[in-house]
């Protein structure tokens, strides 16, 4: 299985959603954005990203489709980038972005400039 990727339960069963929105919550930490970002990206309160983090619910709506994005977003950077170096790609400027930061530009709901950038970044053309 690809690291990153979701599992089912070691039991044989499925996991409950809420676990495995726990699981995509630590995965994109693990890209380097803390609670009080993914929060503010998200357009949720940073309680309601610790709840879903803790398994106690799910996100719905445009809070799930928002997650699951910012998901696939920092699981693309990763595979060009350590933690590390993701966190910094997505606090600095870039001038592929004309040097708005991607944290910024997610923030405001541009998410498409900076999938954009990512597919650049790993087509070697940044």
């Amino acid at each position: 299985m690809a690291p990153g990727s979701l599992a089912p339960n070691p039991d044989g069963g499925e996991q409950s959603g809420e676990l495995l929105y726990a699981r995509i919550v630590d995965e994109v930490r693990d890209g380097g954005l803390n609670t009080a970002e993914m929060a503010e990206v998200i357009g949720v309160a940073e309680r309601q990203v610790r709840n879903w983090s803790g398994g106690t619910n799910s996100p719905t709506g445009r809070n799930r489709d928002r997650l699951l994005e910012l998901h696939y977003l920092v699981r693309l950077l990763r595979d060009v980038y350590t933690r590390e170096g993701a966190e910094i790609w997505l606090h600095g400027r870039k001038r592929s972005l004309n040097g708005r930061r991607p944290i910024d530009l997610l923030e405001g709901d541009e998410s498409q400039a900076v999938l954009e950038a990512i597919e650049r970044l790993r087509a070697g053309a940044m």
